[in-house]
């Protein structure tokens, strides 16, 4: 996926930008505070239709201003489109070629960016909830079963928890039994796509890091079960039904299931610097890019923000080179000008403005 030509008007400090982008590396930089974030928080709104600084929709608005808009040229899987992304309190429309988008899982597979910003690399320190939606995303994207899969399992536990908070004891056994076969084809999904992973990733941070350590993805269900069978997921469901009553809620399924990351056995929490967070994650981010380009022939766009602060100047250097020989287009916001490579287009963002 290329993004050709982005506009701005309106959203964060951005009253107006036009700007022609290379397809290879754009590199973006200015000093803290200038719209840096701002510029790629665009971007990745325009792909992924969401962003990855804020839930809340008004706050992408410039100050003072009732509607933003995010407008570009895209050429995705050989096909040219035009994109208008409309922002505003009351929420967001999206034309695609002059036809307004209704549903997210229509866009979405056509357009996708992956960004690895300073929040992201705390996405193995704490948060689960937060991994549980970035591997879903991920899944869904890589497997389109997945997704039905998960929205029947989401639906069931829903379900089953207004039953919970109800008291209601005499259908609980019925939900279980739904909830155990949507639970298994769930946790087999998921282990599936992180043995997929795994069979990438060390040799992948090799490449970024120079570094010979086994770097390992770890999938670690809530439900414990030997061969995903569906009879002892629901062994485990009925001896957790009296918690499940005192709480008010499922304490157990796939909605608990936990990722780590581990560097040569050592657990990611517990043992990683903030350099080793951050080159662990970029390695997971291009894990899943060389997937995608695999399996569906995609690149997506990638988003580095402040990228190579809080690491070395080798691993720098190694990380670079590696990006060179990508065939996606990428984008890297840094305060200091580019490292000494070409091809790269370079931007300087000051005060809301490309100069």
């Amino acid at each position: 996926m290329i993004v050709r030509k982005l506009e701005l008007s309106q959203f964060r400090n951005y009253n107006r930008c036009i700007v022609e982008l290379s397809q290879g590396i754009n590199w973006i930089f200015g000093a803290n505070g200038q719209g840096k974030t701002n510029l790629v928080e665009a971007l990745y709104y325009l792909c992924n239709l969401e962003s990855f600084r804020t839930r809340k929709t008004p706050q992408l608005l410039n100050e003072k201003s009732v509607e933003a808009v995010i407008t570009a040229q895209v050429e995705s899987k050989n096909v040219k489109h035009i994109i208008k992304v409309n922002l505003s309190n009351k929420g967001r429309q999206v034309i695609l070629d002059n036809s307004l988008v209704r549903k997210v899982s229509e866009y979405t597979p056509s357009f996708m960016a992956l960004a690895l910003t300073p929040e992201d690399v705390n996405l193995f320190r704490n948060v689960p909830h937060e991994r549980r939606k970035f591997f879903n995303r991920i899944i869904s994207f890589n497997d389109s079963a997945y997704l039905k899969n998960f929205k029947e399992y989401s639906k069931i536990i829903s379900e089953k928890n207004a039953l919970l908070k109800q008291g209601v004891t005499d259908q609980l056994m019925i939900w279980n039994s739904m909830l155990a076969r949507s639970a298994v084809k769930l946790m087999k999904q998921r282990n599936e796509f992180v043995e997929l992973i795994n069979s990438y990733l060390s040799d992948v941070f090799k490449g970024l890091s120079g570094r010979d350590e086994i770097l390992k993805l770890v999938y670690k269900p809530s439900l414990i079960t030997n061969n995903f069978q569906d009879s002892e997921v629901l062994i485990q469901l009925k001896k957790n039904m009296t918690r499940d009553l005192q709480y008010g809620f499922s304490v157990i399924g796939p909605h608990r299931d936990e990722y780590h990351l581990l560097l040569d056995g050592k657990k990611d929490r517990d043992f990683f610097s903030q350099g080793e967070f951050r080159i662990t994650n970029l390695s997971l981010i291009m894990t899943i890019n060389h997937l995608l380009f695999e399996r569906y022939s995609f690149s997506p766009v990638m988003i580095f923000d402040d990228l190579f602060s809080e690491l070395d100047d080798k691993v720098v250097n190694s990380v670079f080179k590696y990006f060179l020989h990508l065939k996606n287009q990428i984008f890297i916001t840094s305060t200091s000008e580019p490292l000494n490579y070409s091809p790269i287009r370079q931007f300087q963002v000051v005060e809301g403005q490309l100069v």
